[in-house]
């Protein structure tokens, strides 16, 4: 079947709002990777014609150009409109008109039984519909009182509200399985286990990988390569027993994912810091942790912010470039090859997965949609390929975490999984902290098995890979490959040489015994010779 070549136009204010048009890329990344942004100010007369989907968001009321107007009326593709400026396309879409704006606190789909309330009051717009008009969904609000939600009308589709952040994102997702006609049903689960670097509880893992193997379910585990705090670093050569607990895991189920290098900034701890983002001055990493920040009032001109500016980026790709090329070479040295990259409290700056992308074909997680800000990352509800990661494919973690100390961490993750059991498309995965121990991991397994129909994800069974100068790693069908030179790093040189230097010492006083006995016995056979 032929993938859905999708143009995404959209009117907005400000770059802020681009995490709406990033948000809506994702979801349509879950349905193809052939995705095309423009800008309502920027379109071209024409371009619609090569599109089999097109999806206008207005951000904001304007008056559209007349070339867009017209372009969307004349295009007889399956068009999908959101938010503002819908009733600008006349006929094209089954709206009589808007009439203002409504809060509602709960959504549900008419066909089948998906039904939410809302953590919050989201606004949508109130509309009057044409009677051919199919409502795929409606939104209610404090009185019960039902507003059309989701319409459509021959193959045109019509969504009310302001934002696409979750739960909006899995109900267009819903919607989107029918304007792609794509209607199989797709539940897959993952589990990860989180932030396991060069200290970890070796007991711990062992015990929790026992336990996954005896249950037969592929996960994945999210390594960090380095330890680091004020008093010490520790790589994972200094923790040998740790990686032959990882080499075990990795052959038993675990795929690797590469969790940053170091896991921290300035002088944060490993496991707490955020390696990429300089979280201080929500900005990225603009400087080394030694430099001094310098921010816009500290120039005298807007040309000479500029020009910093451009030397920080240059800056950024660099450190961003080191981290990944350290952290892939010592995994590798080590024998763990890593599948896909996570990127700490799941923070990057745009320019850190265009760098990212030429190194891995997959992230896990959550992503940032803007670098204004570090706080809002999203998660869509399926796997997807959205324009703004570069090819690479997310894997998206959609159920959260178990919290040390929240007791109501494991229900919330239940609740999450009550709520779109019944999506046609969705990911249930969580990930789980291996110091908490065995009990909160088996509390986890036992919630994503009951989920129906659903298949486990295992990394090695996707068409992964990872390029890093001479060493290529490959997964597929449940295997992973991988080429590399027999010493590919120094730090991999330093390894051989300091395991050599181990068994030197043992060899090398063998030796010097064996030796000694010979001389000893020589010496005593002269004497008997003697007499």
């Amino acid at each position: 079947m032929e993938q859905p070549n999708v143009l995404i136009l959209y009117s907005i204010n400000d770059e802020a709002q681009m995490k709406e048009i990033r948000i809506l890329d994702s979801l349509v990344g879950q349905f193809t990777d052939q995705i095309t942004l423009v800008e309502d100010k920027v379109f071209k007369n024409g371009q619609l014609n090569m599109f089999t989907h097109v999806i206008y968001f207005g951000g904001v009321e304007k008056n559209l150009p007349d070339t867009v107007v017209n372009a969307i009326i004349d295009y007889t593709g399956n068009f999908y409109s959101i938010g503002h400026n819908a009733a600008r396309f006349g006929d094209k879409l089954p709206l009589q008109k808007v009439n203002g704006e409504v809060l509602i606190n709960q959504i549900e789909f008419i066909h089948h039984a998906f039904k939410q309330k809302l953590p919050d009051e989201r606004i949508v717009y109130s509309v009057e519909i044409d009677e051919p008009a199919s409502v795929l969904a409606n939104g209610y609000d404090h009185t019960n009182e039902k507003t059309p939600f989701i319409i459509t009308d021959n193959g045109n589709y019509y969504f009310a509200g302001e934002t696409l952040y979750s739960p909006f994102a899995e109900v267009i997702t819903e919607s989107f399985n029918g304007f792609f006609q794509q209607l199989d049903k797709q539940i897959v689960k993952y589990l990860r286990l989180e932030d396991v670097h060069p200290k970890a509880n070796v007991k711990q893992l062992r015990e929790q990988a026992d336990f996954l193997k005896g249950k037969n379910i592929p996960y994945m585990i999210a390594v960090i390569p380095v330890y680091y705090s004020e008093t010490e670093t520790v790589h994972l050569s200094d923790s040998p027993e740790l990686v032959k607990t990882l080499q075990y895991m990795q052959k038993n189920g675990a795929s690797i994912v590469m969790h940053g290098y170091k896991h921290q900034y300035r002088k944060t701890e490993t496991g707490e810091g955020f390696e990429f983002w300089d979280v201080d001055n929500d900005r990225p990493i603009y400087q080394s942790r030694h430099s001094a920040v310098k921010l816009k009032q500290d120039f005298d001109s807007t040309e000479e912010y500029e020009a910093y500016l451009h030397e920080a980026r240059e800056y950024e790709r660099a450190y961003i470039e080191d981290a990944i090329m350290n952290g892939v070479q010592e995994l590798v040295a080590h024998k763990l090859y890593p599948l896909a990259f996570e990127a700490p409290h799941y923070t990057m700056s745009q320019q850190g997965y265009e760098v990212l992308s030429k190194y891995f074909s997959a992230y896990v997680g959550q992503v940032q949609l803007t670098d204004l800000t570090w706080k809002g990352s999203f998660s869509p509800p399926y796997k997807t390929r959205p324009n703004f990661l570069h090819g690479m494919t997310l894997y998206p973690e959609t159920l959260g975490y178990i919290e040390r100390g929240n007791e109501e961490s494991l229900q919330q993750m239940v609740d999450k999984i009550d709520s779109y059991s019944m999506s046609t498309k969705t990911y249930f995965s969580a990930f789980y902290h291996p110091f908490l121990g065995i009990e909160g991991l088996k509390e986890i397994v036992e919630s994503l098995e009951k989920v129906a129909n659903a298949s486990w994800l295992d990394l090695k069974e996707e068409n992964n890979v990872v390029q890093m100068n001479d060493i290529h790693i490959e997964s597929g069908n449940g295997h992973i490959k991988v080429d590399k030179p027999f010493i590919a790093s120094d730090y991999e040189r330093n390894l051989i040489v300091k395991e050599v230097g181990i068994w030197a010492i043992p060899v090398t006083l063998c030796v010097m015994i064996l030796v000694t006995i010979f001389i000893v016995k020589r010496r005593n056979s002269k004497k008997q010779g003697s007499f």
